[in-house]
């Protein structure tokens, strides 16, 4: 039996489990592990260049296979902000099949659904008249 968001269940299915809190784990094939010097945390993240803020767009999409039919999805994202983030400010996309935020997006399907999205911006009470 599997508890998660609060659920016992032996109906639940673990998708996929990235805990980069221990030292054993590795990023899912497509993204880059990345530390920060100070903290040393670690976390997967899609490759960037820090040099070309606001240019630097674009996603790192990771596929996890699941074999069986569901009507329910749970999750659980930490999120660590590296350079200047600006949720749906600077992307150029106005569908889930192009960059349109700055963040986590969990899709299912295909042609692609939209489930969920984390946006990550500068602070809570920012606020660009653009």
């Amino acid at each position: 039996e599997i508890t998660l968001c609060n659920i016992s269940s032996s109906e639940w299915r673990r998708v996929a489990y990235i805990n980069m809190t221990d030292l054993e784990a590795e990023c899912p094939s497509g993204l880059n592990e990345v530390s920060n010097r100070t903290t040393g945390q670690r976390a997967c993240g899609r490759s960037v260049d820090g040099n070309l803020p606001g240019k630097d767009l674009g996603c790192s999409p990771v596929t996890f296979p699941v074999n069986t039919t569901y009507s329910q999805v749970c999750g659980i994202a930490r999120g660590y902000q590296y350079f200047i983030m600006d949720a749906f400010q600077l992307v150029t996309g106005e569908t889930i099949d192009q960059t349109y935020v700055d963040g986590l997006s969990i899709t299912r399907g295909s042609p692609r659904q939209h489930l969920w999205t984390l946006a990550v911006g500068l602070s809570e009470n920012y606020h660009n008249s653009k």
